[in-house]
């Protein structure tokens, strides 16, 4: 079922408060039925990785810095008085979720946003 129909559907159920419904029973069983079809449409995996990938103070950081242009290890690890291994476990993790990509040149690796209207919407900037 598409997500506004779900939606609608589950809108119109919430209406009617559980405990005044005249049959408790029915009501417990549409409610379940139609929550279950309204929240089939949201990845709840793909959007707890991106919070755990948010979730650390670090990271925010890299990319309140990648909203500039985008930077390499060695300025980063500068900026936030990081070791390059910690730098690179934390861009990682924001690359996973797809906020962060690299590029490499030469023996440098250069970090940038993949799309930052993302990052506006955390109000990183």
């Amino acid at each position: 079922m598409p997500k506004d129909i779900a939606r609608e559907e589950l809108s119109g159920m919430l209406e009617t408060y559980f405990c005044d419904a005249e049959d408790v029973e029915a009501h417990e069983s549409l409610l379940r039925k139609l929550t279950d079809e309204y929240l089939r449409n949201f990845d709840f995996k793909g959007r707890a990785r991106l919070f755990n990938a948010l979730s650390e103070e670090s990271r925010l950081k890299i990319l309140a810095l990648l909203t500039f242009r985008e930077m390499c290890v060695c300025e980063l690890t500068a900026a936030l008085d990081m070791t390059q291994p910690n730098l690179t476990y934390h861009v990682k993790k924001l690359e996973n979720v797809g906020l962060v990509e690299h590029k490499k040149q030469g023996k440098w690796v250069y970090y940038s946003l993949t799309d930052e209207k993302y990052v506006h919407q955390f109000e990183m900037v």
